[in-house]
């Protein structure tokens, strides 16, 4: 949560957009997604995996027509460092929390999260503090994306379907570019609450490496970093 509303952010947008970005979502598909490389739209289509297939490849068709993938990814990236180095200027703990989220970072297992995978490997600012830690933090949140994936595949259950069931229902549905009518998912609330479980047994494994007590202090600093942001 601490590293999701940057991202569609509107000074995101604009920041993007100034750096000769397309705008909107032509600029996130070659920002975000970026990382990927100049690879086929499909595996865009793959890695964004709850967005409605066209509208990726119509975006990112947009989106490169402005920039490359590896421009559009330094872009964001350099977005991402600003963005932290303002909110989480005056943190306290912001190099600690930095320090924890690399040793997770650099212990993942790359499997099933691409875009974990092309965020990991992006260039970090060289000296800690707010703009390293919160660049680390946007990884984090790729990870566990990654893992949310594989967890939904698992169950069977289609993206569409995985969004409906979920929180925020049809208005993530139309958020992602599905168009109606939907379908009925009434009956997939328990298998949806599963994903969630599965995801956390998943993402679980990334932390495995730390000793108890860096792990709560993982969880009392992002929660922390959370409230100084907000």
């Amino acid at each position: 949560m601490l590293a999701m509303s940057w991202l569609m952010a509107p000074d995101t947008n604009e920041k993007a957009a100034a750096a000769g970005l397309s705008e909107g979502l032509g600029a996130y598909f070659v920002g975000r997604l970026g990382v990927l490389g100049d690879c086929p739209p499909d595996n865009v289509v793959g890695a964004a995996f709850f967005w409605e297939p066209e509208v990726v490849r119509t975006h990112v068709s947009a989106g490169r027509k402005r920039a490359s993938p590896s421009e559009g990814a330094a872009v964001y990236a350099r977005i991402c460092q600003e963005w932290g180095a303002e909110r989480l200027a005056g943190f306290e703990g912001v190099n600690r929390l930095g320090e924890l989220c690399e040793s997770v970072v650099q212990g993942a297992d790359p499997h099933g999260a691409p875009t974990f995978v092309g965020w990991r490997d992006m260039p970090l600012p060289q000296e800690a503090g707010p703009a390293r830690t919160f660049q680390l933090c946007q990884v984090m949140r790729e990870l566990r994306f990654g893992r949310h994936c594989v967890a939904v595949q698992a169950s069977g259950m289609g993206p569409l379907e995985a969004i409906l069931s979920g929180p925020a229902g049809e208005w993530n549905a139309e958020f992602f570019g599905w168009p109606k009518p939907y379908p009925d998912v009434e009956a997939l609330a328990e298998a949806r609450s599963n994903i969630e479980s599965a995801t956390d047994q998943l993402h679980a494994r990334d932390f495995e490496h730390l000793t108890d007590d860096e792990r709560q202090e993982l969880r009392d600093l992002a929660k922390a970093a959370r409230a100084h942001v907000s």
